[in-house]
């Protein structure tokens, strides 16, 4: 009789993760629905968008479970590492909350670090840390349109941006659960002045202040008003602004960021109002070889750019 081989006790199970793992597809479309695990939150909604399963906070802990040498783990090893005994139930909306953040990539049946997630989790100091941060924050869609539609560093009234996510949004049973995890996520990406406090009345939120240029030090960034400072692009805004440059190829290591003020000329004519609006952006690209300058000039002179 053939023997059959069973799994020892040690032996790692390995369940693949695919694009069409039906159940993480799910769990993309309705990040905080619990199916029925009880934590504290409702079960699903009747009414109303989902949103993000965690804070930022919270996914860069649960980012620092993978192996940091590894930078990978497989998904029944992740799950284990998160408290769940398998690679099902909350565990799959937490694993689509960390790729919301552009923190992990689905490589087979692993689990792996963005680039993104390494410089924010092990980057060689504070400011590529918080750098990392504010990218991650921006980088989950709901946030960065909340974010977007705030004035910077002034007073803004909660009313407002309640308004704006129960109406824009759609999101109608817990809007107050998702301004806590938006102000905390906020708060610790550095956007956020004060505590967050979804009760209060007003909030102040800060520009995403890109970090300073060879050229520049952080005293001079310090010095420029707030209304004129170059701040982050949001990281799903990138691809399209890389591609009008013709640089798409360079964008896993780029930084981009735009000046946060910039000049208007406005012209009136035949009925119709004419805004030339010149505002910079800056792209620095990652390289230690000097021929990317001259692929880097080829493909911004085919989009037109003179050097």
């Amino acid at each position: 009789m053939p023997e059959i081989k069973m799994p020892g006790k040690d032996e790692e199970v390995r369940t693949p993760v695919t694009d069409d793992d039906t159940e993480f597809a799910e769990a993309r479309k309705a990040f905080d629905a619990d199916e029925g695990e009880g934590d504290g939150e409702k079960a699903g909604r009747k009414h109303g968008r989902s949103f993000i399963y965690l804070s930022l906070r919270d996914a860069e802990n649960a980012a620092r479970k993978i192996d940091e040498h590894a930078k990978r783990m497989s998904k029944t090893s992740f799950a284990r590492a998160l408290g769940h005994p398998d690679a099902k139930g909350r565990y799959k909306h937490k694993l689509a909350a960390l790729e919301a953040y552009d923190l992990i990539k689905l490589d087979g049946d692993d689990v792996r670090l963005t680039d993104l997630a390494v410089q924010m989790l092990y980057g060689g100091n504070e400011r590529a840390r918080a750098q990392a941060r504010a990218k991650a924050f921006l980088s989950y869609d709901l946030f960065k349109q909340t974010f977007v539609e705030c004035p910077k560093n002034q007073d803004h009234q909660m009313s407002y941006v309640e308004d704006f996510v129960r109406v824009t949004l759609k999101i109608v049973n817990e809007r107050e659960m998702f301004l806590k995890r938006f102000l905390e996520s906020a708060a610790y990406a550095g956007l956020l002045e004060g505590e967050p406090n979804a009760k209060a009345q007003t909030i102040r939120l800060r520009p995403a202040v890109a970090a300073p240029a060879n050229e520049e030090s952080a005293s001079d960034t310090k010095a420029q008003s707030s209304e004129d400072q170059w701040v982050i692009v949001p990281p799903t805004d990138v691809t399209a602004l890389l591609d009008g440059f013709g640089l798409s190829g360079y964008q896993d290591r780029c930084d981009v960021s735009q000046r946060s003020a910039g000049e208007v000329a406005i012209n009136m004519a035949d009925g119709k109002i004419t805004i030339d609006v010149r505002r910079p952006v800056r792209v620095v690209i990652k390289t230690t070889n000097l021929l990317d300058v001259t692929e880097v000039l080829k493909a911004l002179q085919s989009k037109g750019f003179k050097a």
